[in-house]
């Protein structure tokens, strides 16, 4: 098996209300968008079918679309190919399980390797994605491993923080775990790319968050979803002063950040 360098990699996680399973036009739309160049290393795709992976095979649209609306299933999966050292892997689920309420009822994650070429390819296609699902919160963050950033997308709040992170980090990632069934109304804390849904966004003045000069870009993408980016080089996370950017950042979004007192890291 190849092995290859630690490589930068994204961590990409939605938390979204649309069951597609019920709805093949969105399927559609989604299958679109995960076809294109910036996820060319989520080269092999299959099912997830209760506890199994079946019928690993290319990623097409038709294969895609069909795998999501099959009420027997629970997602479409990628990985790398065989016999390939892993570098990314995801998954869609298309509305057959549930894992949490209303905005945030279902999630998805994507994690594979930053091409800084494709930085702007990749925002836009995860911004139009998570319109598509109808996502109610979520986030875009960057990892020095695969292993790492597939942690982070993948959840759970047993999981181990990555030396570096600041402990105000490392709080905020464990209560976004801790706390998942408040998601779609508070945050935990920003990231590099942060989703705010409908219930956050009731509560915030969009404008006033851009005005306050704490995000590189505020997008408004609908009237019930929004993309903030704390700055243009998602590799900046990591660097001296990303930790006092995201200082301004929680003071912008101080009407939605959540209570984390009862959060430690133990």
């Amino acid at each position: 098996m190849e092995r290859l360098h630690p490589r930068t990699s994204w961590a990409i996680r939605l938390d979204f209300a649309v069951a597609l399973v019920d709805d093949e036009e969105r399927c559609t739309r989604v299958a679109n968008i995960l076809v294109r160049p910036c996820f060319r290393e989520l080269e092999r795709m299959s099912i997830h079918r209760g506890d199994r992976w079946l019928e690993h095979g290319p990623v097409t649209v038709e294969r895609m679309v069909r795998i999501l609306r099959d009420r027997s299933n629970k997602d479409v999966t990628f990985d790398t190919k065989r016999n390939r050292e892993i570098v990314a892997t995801g998954e869609i689920r298309n509305g057959t399980y549930e894992t949490n309420e209303g905005a945030t009822r279902f999630n998805s994650h994507l994690v594979f390797p930053l091409v800084p070429a494709d930085v702007g390819e990749v925002t836009a296609a995860i911004c139009e994605l998570a319109d598509v699902l109808d996502a109610g919160a979520g986030f875009v963050a960057v990892e020095p491993t695969y292993p790492v950033a597939q942690e982070l997308a993948l959840g759970g709040f047993d999981s181990k923080p990555r030396p570096g992170l600041s402990r105000q980090r490392m709080l905020e990632r464990r209560g976004r775990d801790r706390h998942q069934g408040r998601r779609q109304e508070l945050l935990s804390g920003p990231e590099w790319g942060t989703f705010l849904g409908a219930q956050h966004l009731e509560k915030l003045d969009l404008e006033l968050v851009r005005a306050s000069g704490a995000f590189e870009r505020v997008v408004r993408i609908s009237p019930r979803l929004a993309f903030l980016q704390v700055t243009a080089d998602p590799e900046a996370d990591g660097r001296d002063g990303f930790e006092q950017l995201l200082v301004d950042a929680r003071a912008a979004l101080a009407p939605i950040m959540m209570d984390l007192s009862d959060v430690n890291l133990e």
